[in-house]
């Protein structure tokens, strides 16, 4: 009499539970991605995790977009869809990331130069002075600026520990190409710097300088810097920059001794973070005062330590100032370039009778950050 033979069918639970873990997985992925892409709406002190989600975006986003591929050959398509609307909700996000602008649907630089402005921001690093990597050397940062040769520089920690920028060694090279190029600049106690081609008045926002100290930290370690600008042009237009450096993240607190430490700053660098997020939102409502209070052509530039929609930078652009690199930039151009760390934390807004025309990132120089440089054209109307 032959064997008998059953067959229990068990051996497809284990596919479908696979199966539905996948699903679940991917859903719980579309969603963290929805939140890393909107959590920039919250303002930290109320919802501490907002902007850590806010900084995961990208690396969230690739992570996704790898997902969705291996859900696609396993023919996952519930995930798939999960995904796919996940990638919809925040592609407005992503598309100030990362935007893709077309050359040819870009205004062209006009010929007349008296009409086109080239402003560039750029954190020098107090152009590494006493750093032992590139002693002796000339400063790589200033011949960028100088082979960029923008019209206006905005330059945040432009200045060493009680030393006027003029007198670091390593531009010494450069300080006849610096007067014959930029006839008007103003270097501040605070390390914010200008080099400009044309006159301007200055005048200091935020904080008294008398309450920091020689690194621009007062005794609670708050480092809101912000200084703003009006050029004199040659046309009479009317023509307002603002300058800032907005709260680090202090990750190197403890290991500086020349940083005047607050006791109530705990050496966790998560809790560092969090008082720098907390106190960044406050610099953050500071600037949008001053622009509120400036006049209708305005450029704001500077070292924001923060991304593309967080809420920093949702709130210093508010409604009325456009970001010149999601207008007219093109690709995910990082400038902070240090720690495995590429996020673009410097930014150019502006607003008013201006028309941004080419943005770019210039690679180079020795400092933690890359230079911005947007030229705007002033001809719209002339005020």
């Amino acid at each position: 009499m032959a064997d008998s033979i059953t067959y229990h069918g068990n051996g497809s639970h284990p596919r479908k539970r696979r199966k539905l873990v996948f699903e679940f997985v991917a859903a719980l992925l579309a969603l963290l991605l929805v939140l890393c892409a909107y959590s920039g709406k919250f303002n930290p002190d109320n919802f501490f995790p907002a902007p850590f989600l806010t900084l995961a975006f990208m690396p969230v986003l690739i992570f996704s977009a790898v997902v969705l591929v291996i859900a696609l050959l396993r023919r996952r398509f519930i995930a798939v869809c999960t995904l796919l609307l996940a990638f919809i909700i925040s592609w407005p996000v992503f598309k100030m990331y990362v935007p893709l602008n077309d050359k040819a649907d870009l205004t062209s630089v006009p010929v007349d130069s008296s009409s086109v402005l080239k402003v560039m921001t750029y954190n020098v690093l107090s152009f590494n002075y006493n750093d032992p990597t590139v002693e002796g050397q000339d400063s790589k940062s200033m011949k960028l600026i100088l082979d960029a040769a923008p019209d206006v520089v905005m330059l945040q920690e432009g200045g060493a520990a009680g030393i006027n920028w003029m007198d670091i060694p390593s531009l010494q090279p450069y300080l006849d190409r610096i007067k014959a190029q930029y006839p008007y600049t103003y270097s501040s106690p605070e390390g914010l710097n200008i080099l400009s081609r044309f006159p301007f008045t200055t005048e200091a926002l935020g904080e008294p300088q008398y309450l920091r100290s020689v690194l621009g930290y007062n005794r609670e370690n708050y480092a809101y810097l912000a200084r703003a600008y009006d050029l004199q042009m040659p046309s009479g237009k009317q023509l307002r920059l603002i300058d800032f450096r907005l709260q680090s993240y202090h990750l190197s607190f403890g290991k500086n001794m020349n940083v005047r430490i607050s006791p109530d700053v705990k050496p966790s660098p998560l809790e560092r973070m969090k008082r720098s997020f907390s106190l960044r939102g406050k610099n953050a409502e500071a600037i949008r005062q001053a622009i509120d209070n400036s006049p209708d052509n305005l450029i704001v530039c500077g070292d924001m330590n923060d991304v593309t929609t967080s809420h920093v930078y949702r709130v210093i652009k508010g409604h009325d100032m456009t970001d010149a690199w999601a207008e007219v930039g093109n690709g995910y151009a990082y400038t902070f370039n240090r720690h495995h760390l590429p996020f673009r934390i410097d930014h150019i807004l502006y607003r008013g009778d201006l028309q941004a025309l080419v943005a770019q990132r210039i690679a180079g120089g020795s400092s933690d950050h890359y230079p911005l440089m947007v030229t705007f054209n002033l001809s719209t109307t002339d005020n």
